[in-house]
């Protein structure tokens, strides 16, 4: 049955079983988040629907655990570990079918901590923005150096104009290029790589390209705000996001101790 859950004041969903479950071990379900299903009268805290206690779940009991299956959070006297993962009893024979066909089971995700996200982020910067250089200069040459070779100076005005044109498009493609390309391999951008960082949905699960491509104008929403987008991760507790982040509901996590 299909779940629908509060975020920040916005009701979302549906999302299946599966999905919920994800969510409930990524953090992104709280004990305190509003939930709901088909046949309930009204909205209910999540810590209702499980029987979790809101600050027993947040100082996180060292005899308990979320259910890798359910996204419950059991005591391990009544759970199985495999590989880092818990699951309850009554869903064991459910949660190895899964490894067998193949299906990610998520684990608990470490967020990166703003200082690491700002290291990454300037290198990706220097990296671009030389590359960038390179072909800008190439393109100024070409377009500009051309004309004013010849002595047309009638035509250097609007061969500049044609310039500018070309030089932001070149700017845009180099961007979205380097994004997509590295993004869809390695799952990181070569400076997110450099530091151990790894940018993923909220369940953990690769981004496609439009999620990328969406992902990278967003960007632009945090830089025009006098970068308060950017700066929201440093104020955001519990999992480090940006406000391009919540957009388009991303993770940038630290994977070197996974």
């Amino acid at each position: 049955m299909s779940w629908y859950y509060e975020i920040d004041r916005q009701q979302l969903g549906p999302v299946s079983d599966e999905e919920f479950a994800a969510m409930v071990q990524a953090g992104t379900i709280r004990p305190e988040s509003l939930v709901w299903k088909q046949g309930w009268p009204e909205w209910r805290a999540y810590s209702s629907v499980t029987g979790v206690n809101a600050d027993a779940a947040g100082s996180a009991d060292a005899d308990t655990a979320v259910c890798a299956v359910s996204g419950r959070r059991l005591p391990k006297s009544q759970m199985l570990e495999f590989e880092g993962c818990w699951v309850g009893v009554e869903h064991k024979d459910e949660f190895f079918q899964r490894l067998r066909e193949g299906v990610n089971i998520p684990h608990e995700m470490v967020y990166a901590t703003f200082g690491r996200r700002f290291g990454a982020k300037l290198i990706d910067v220097l990296i671009i923005g030389g590359i960038t250089m390179v072909f800008d200069m190439a393109l100024s040459f070409a377009m500009i150096g051309s004309v004013t070779a010849t002595g047309n100076t009638d035509g250097t005005t609007g061969m500049f104009i044609a310039y500018q044109v070309f030089s932001q498009l070149v700017s845009l493609g180099l961007g979205l290029s380097y994004a997509i390309y590295f993004v869809r391999k390695n799952n990181a951008t070569p400076g997110k790589k450099f530091l151990g960082l790894n940018l993923v949905r909220a369940d953990g699960s690769k981004l496609s390209t439009g999620r990328i491509v969406g992902r990278y104008f967003a960007e632009w929403v945090s830089s025009m705000i006098l970068l308060i987008g950017y700066l929201m991760a440093a104020f955001d507790k519990e999992q480090r996001r940006t406000l391009h982040d919540r957009m388009c509901d991303t993770r940038v996590i630290d994977v070197r101790g996974l």
